[in-house]
């Protein structure tokens, strides 16, 4: 018996109802309240590991590629354990761990600026052997002041701004400012206006696009980490995004919206390294950070683009926008630099409890 085209509209509508509930309900606690953290909050008073895991507050309010948060810390009466949450790696979209890798090392730059201003001296170990664990810092407590004390403050208003940027020039003082205080000895940064640069750089990401929204598993990721609320859209919202992802051509449309934002910005900047490992993508991705928060503490906006890094076939393309004398050619990531509006909000953020590793 055939089914009427009104039973099949009914059963339709119920099934994407179901799907959105389902969705709204499975959203994991996310929200913006760990950026209320309050210095005067510090427990001067308490116990050395309670002081050390106040810090982590600071950890978490890190960028990170999809807002994928890959990280979990362990605590001790003097160290503080990085890992990686490999449960939250993008295994399409970074399918290297460049990215994740990347994220854990702006959480492990927050980490330390955070030690530096409550007082602490901060030792680094990088991958020193059990699985995940990414880094160890050993904290004592110092007597000297913060090196940069504009970089802890602009931890708080960090913010990724996908707006258009105004075509307004940055000083070289402040451009100079945010590269000196970022340099590393382990990579290299690279900002420019060159207009056949940008040029470049917005052929490689509309054929990274293209590649990236043909394939099925790419949108069905992005449309998961969508759906989990922490890419913008919440609730429902964050559903209905998520399905117009996975079952809609919105490849045409992403990649519009690119060619807008490459072109209205002044500058890019690229992160590069010698060699294309985990320690290189940490140590870049500590190298991101700094940079951000002072681009934060002078006003100027900044949006990592990582589309072209995330496609093999593209990727290697990259080092031929760098320049020819330098000796880092392996892209760890590419930024929009420039000037302005603010961003609306936020992105949420999971409680410090989901990723604080107890001991038994």
């Amino acid at each position: 018996m055939a089914v009427s085209a009104t039973k099949v509209v009914v059963i339709s509508i119920f099934l994407i109802l179901g799907m959105v509930l389902a969705g709204v309900l499975m959203q994991p606690e996310a929200s913006l309240q760990a950026w209320d953290v309050k210095e005067s909050s510090f427990p001067a008073n308490e116990s050395q590991k309670e002081k050390l895991a106040f810090l982590l507050n600071y950890a978490i309010l890190a960028p990170s590629s999809h807002n994928s948060q890959p990280w979990k810390f362990n605590v001790t009466n003097d160290s503080i354990l990085v890992f990686a949450d490999e449960s939250r790696w993008l295994q399409v979209a970074d399918a290297d761990k460049r990215e994740l890798h990347i994220s854990l090392g702006c959480a492990l730059e927050n980490l330390i600026m955070a030690a530096d201003h409550f007082g602490y001296n901060s030792t680094v170990t990088y991958f020193p052997g059990e699985k995940d664990l990414a880094a160890i810092v050993r904290l004592v407590p110092a007597s000297s002041s913060s090196a940069d004390p504009r970089l802890f403050p602009a931890i708080l208003s960090r913010q990724t701004n996908r707006n258009l940027y105004e075509p307004r020039a940055i000083s070289d003082s402040d451009l100079e400012s945010m590269k000196s205080i970022s340099s590393d000895a382990d990579n290299s940064i690279f900002v420019t206006s060159d207009l056949a640069t940008k040029k470049s750089f917005q052929d490689l990401t509309t054929r990274a696009n293209v590649i990236q929204y043909s394939d099925a598993d790419f949108k069905s990721e992005l449309g998961h980490w969508i759906g989990q609320g922490v890419m913008g859209p919440r609730g429902v919202q964050a559903i209905m995004a998520q399905l117009a992802v996975v079952f809609l051509d919105v490849g045409p449309e992403q990649t519009e919206k690119d060619a807008q934002l490459i072109n209205s910005t002044p500058y890019l900047g690229f992160i590069s390294t010698a060699n294309n490992d985990s320690l290189s993508s940490v140590k870049a991705g500590r190298t991101l950070e700094r940079f951000w928060l002072c681009a934060t503490a002078l006003g100027i906006s900044l949006q990592p683009m990582s589309q072209a890094l995330e496609t093999a076939q593209i990727r290697e393309n990259l080092s031929g926008l760098l320049p020819a004398q330098s000796s880092m050619k392996e892209v760890q990531q590419v930024f929009r630099l420039g000037y302005a509006k603010p961003a609306p909000e936020h992105s949420t953020r999971r409680p410090l409890a989901d990723v604080m590793i107890t001991d038994q």
